[in-house]
């Protein structure tokens, strides 16, 4: 699900930046990431690209899929995102531009505001950069033994990139775990064998790496081998392989513990309780991240258009069984993929992968996710006109498709309409985060399932 870092950035990229920012989206945020002394929480999710404040300037560096017209290198463009907005004729926000140094192009980037790190799924290079000069100051490589992994959005030598700040390093995921790098000395220092995420979370405050998995033996180095220990992992039962779940890896001893949940099964329906123990997160869990304080973890499911949510705030952890237990809730009806935790606020941001489509759970509202408990929380639309973005609509309105509300095992229908003072007093999870006024004419709503809607403006 990463192709939408090689394009122009979208409102939807956007919005996640301000949700993985350590503040607001403003050219006057803070510049605490920058001043000596420790560091704040990294952002719950290993994400597309890095976002840093320097000398109070957000920027983003967002990798470049097409060569510089002036050396045909890949490069990185660097990007003020706390520039003032110009609805949709757009604002100019580009800082500069950095030259990898050869024909390659990254596809994520993370940092802080010591060093930028750039990566590639379709490269063995890593790219590091200095922030304050905007200049390339090593390249490194991946050494023969590092291999290509393979999921369902794509895969390759380098998926995601997470920063530890706190102990100068950052985690990259690769074929057959993460590898940690030392930021001061640019070198790789170890991998921690586990099988590969497609987009994994990171806890800095914890030590832990949330890493959801599916598709072990998709990963392959070039003599065409898997990772030796895809087939290593077990349901409660210690003899059904799980192919999809979450491993916890605890960054203090690199112990990796993987999830259990005896009674999972499918929150859709139609399921017995522990029928889906060998894949507890469901089908292709793609992504994860997670809020440092509530100790909540988001996995969504891509097949099973859902999200999990996880409470490591009460979890058991068996460092013989190397497994590790905790409270398990769902939220349904948004079916979307990629996740990113805003850890001051504790909202979890949600995008769809191929779709238009984003989203928000108040992981602080323990009404809204309490156990027995699944619903969606507040659903955030883009909405579109031919000619591009004209604007995001943050509440439903209208009537949009009816989410299905489930507790302590029954379920019923709730539907909203009517004008945005209604909605407001039907869904008041929904009123703080409703623009007062929008401005949009035409827009395509897309829920789950798959479905368009035209709306007009009340």
């Amino acid at each position: 699900m990463r192709f939408f870092v090689r394009q122009a950035i979208g409102l939807v990229g956007l919005l996640v930046i301000c949700a993985a920012a350590e503040t607001a989206c403003s050219s006057k945020a803070s510049t605490a990431t920058n001043d000596a002394g420790t560091p704040p929480p990294a952002a719950g999710g290993s994400g597309a690209f890095g976002v840093v404040t320097v000398n109070g300037m957000q920027k983003l560096y967002l990798p470049q899929s097409s060569p510089s017209p002036t050396t045909e290198n890949g490069y990185i463009t660097v990007v003020n995102v706390g520039v003032a907005g110009n609805g949709t004729a757009g604002a100019p926000a580009q800082v500069t531009t950095i030259d990898l140094g050869v024909p390659e192009f990254a596809t994520a980037t993370g940092g802080d505001s010591n060093v930028i790190i750039a990566a590639s799924t379709d490269s063995r290079s890593i790219w590091f950069i200095d922030p304050n000069t905007d200049t390339l100051t090593k390249t490194i490589q991946l050494d023969a033994s590092y291999g290509r992994s393979g999921f369902s959005g794509g895969g390759g030598y380098v998926t995601g990139i997470a920063m530890d700040s706190a102990n100068h390093r950052a985690i990259l995921s690769v074929w057959n775990g993460f590898a940690l790098v030392d930021t001061n000395t640019k070198t790789i220092t170890s991998v921690i064998n586990a099988p590969p995420s497609e987009n994994f979370g990171f806890d800095s405050v914890h030590q832990r790496i949330l890493a959801p998995f599916y598709s072990c033996t998709s990963s392959y180095d070039d003599t065409g081998a898997n990772p030796p220990f895809c087939n290593s992992y077990f349901g409660p039962d210690g003899t059904t392989p799980m192919t999809a779940g979450l491993n916890v890896i605890d960054l203090t001893d690199n112990t990796v513990y993987t999830y259990q949940d005896p009674s999972a099964t499918d929150p859709n329906g139609g399921g017995t309780p522990g029928d889906m123990a060998a894949s507890p997160l469901g089908d292709e869990p793609d992504s994860a991240s997670a809020d440092p304080t509530t100790q909540k973890v988001v996995v969504p499911a891509e097949g099973g258009g859902y999200q999990n949510i996880i409470d490591l705030s009460q979890a058991t952890f068996d460092k013989t069984k190397k497994t590790v237990t905790a409270p398990h809730t769902y939220v349904l009806g948004l079916g979307l993929e990629g996740v990113a935790v805003e850890y001051n606020k504790h909202f979890a941001f949600l995008e769809g992968e191929g779709s238009s489509s984003v989203g928000l759970i108040n992981l602080a509202d323990a009404s809204s996710i309490d156990a027995g408990t699944t619903r969606p929380i507040c659903r955030i639309f883009r909405a579109e006109t031919a000619g591009g973005i004209s604007a995001i609509r943050m509440a439903l309105r209208s009537r949009p498709a009816s989410p299905t509300v489930t507790r302590s095992g029954s379920s019923s229908t709730a539907a909203a309409s009517g004008s945005r003072a209604s909605i407001s007093r039907r869904w008041p999870r929904c009123r703080r985060r409703m623009p007062a006024t929008v401005t949009w004419a035409r827009s395509t709503v897309r829920p789950w399932p798959p479905q368009s809607r035209s709306w007009t403006r009340q």
